[in-house]
């Protein structure tokens, strides 16, 4: 099986090292690494790696996961013979088993396979979860609150899906190459994945969701304190954004619109610099709704 792994760096350079460990344990064709301008010495070391299935992509600076996957994709598509490319963040790495795995999954067509996504202590990722249907009335989003599990996979089931995550999606090249077009860079992060697969979705791409394949996701330690006001800025435009990507198909609709910007509110109040979350939600919200694509500068990051 000729399978690609595609992994996106910035400034990780320990959690890098495991990922980039695991991965060349695994039969890999290729391995592709975007480095997003890393100034913790990741470059340095990235150049004293010898082994012949490495290609490193380098970016002058920072413009977020979305850019990295855009240009690893690209790269990909006009450069690399391979039938399958993995996806995923420099904090994350496939279980031992995840070729064989994928490999059994014996498919004969172009297509897109997510893989269950767990951390360290075996807990399910949330954030990685694709999504089996939308919430488009108030009635769904309120039963979203309660019952999310509805919206999303169940974990230890395969179904359809309608997105994905750039934590363990599993494309074919002949679909990636002709449409890494429609990985939207100018996101920075958040949603850039989830759009991507439901535009796959809506042009009738299968999508699956494989439990049996198993990516790691080394996400602890990270703070569990006050939500930067800039995260909440990426995930209020990005949200908005969808009625101008996809106009009558938005991903979010009119209610799960409102229902998020609440929450985001009510995170930005909580927010010990109140006035300034506020007025970078209300900057997100403006630039949602004005089509302002323009990434933060990095005094606000």
């Amino acid at each position: 099986m000729n399978i690609t792994a595609l992994i996106v760096t910035w400034n990780r350079l320990t959690q890098l090292q495991q990922s980039l460990k695991a991965t060349l344990a695994l039969p890999f064709q290729h391995v592709i690494i975007v480095d997003n301008g890393s100034s913790d010495g990741t470059d340095s070391w990235l150049k004293s790696l010898t082994d012949p299935r490495l290609h490193i992509v380098r970016a002058t600076s920072n413009l977020g996961g979305a850019e990295g996957f855009y240009l690893g994709s690209e790269y990909i598509a006009k450069n690399i013979d391979t039938e399958w490319v993995v996806f995923y963040d420099d904090d994350a790495w496939p279980e031992s088993n995840f070729i064989e795995k994928f490999s059994l999954l014996g498919l004969a067509e172009p297509a897109v396979v997510c893989a269950r996504v767990i951390d360290c202590q075996g807990n399910l990722c949330q954030m990685n979860l694709p999504w089996r249907q939308r919430t488009i009335t108030f009635r769904d989003n309120l039963e979203y609150i309660r019952h999310p599990e509805k919206f999303t996979v169940d974990a230890l089931n395969s179904c359809a899906v309608i997105s994905c995550s750039f934590v363990g999606c599993v494309v074919h090249a002949t679909i990636l190459s002709k449409t890494y077009d429609h990985i939207h860079r100018e996101l920075f992060i958040y949603f850039d994945d989830v759009y991507y697969g439901y535009y796959l979705y809506l042009q009738g791409f299968s999508l699956h969701y494989q439990p049996e394949l198993v990516m790691i996701h080394d996400i602890g330690g990270r703070s569990t304190g006050n939500f930067p006001a800039w995260k909440s800025y990426y995930l209020v435009r990005n949200m908005l954004l969808s009625r101008i990507i996809f106009k009558n198909n938005s991903f979010f609709s009119t209610s799960a619109i409102f229902f998020r910007i609440a929450k985001y509110l009510f995170i930005a109040l909580k927010n010990p610099n109140t006035i300034y979350s506020i007025s970078l939600l209300f900057k997100a919200i403006k630039d949602g709704l004005l089509d302002n694509r323009t990434p933060l500068n990095n005094k606000t990051l």
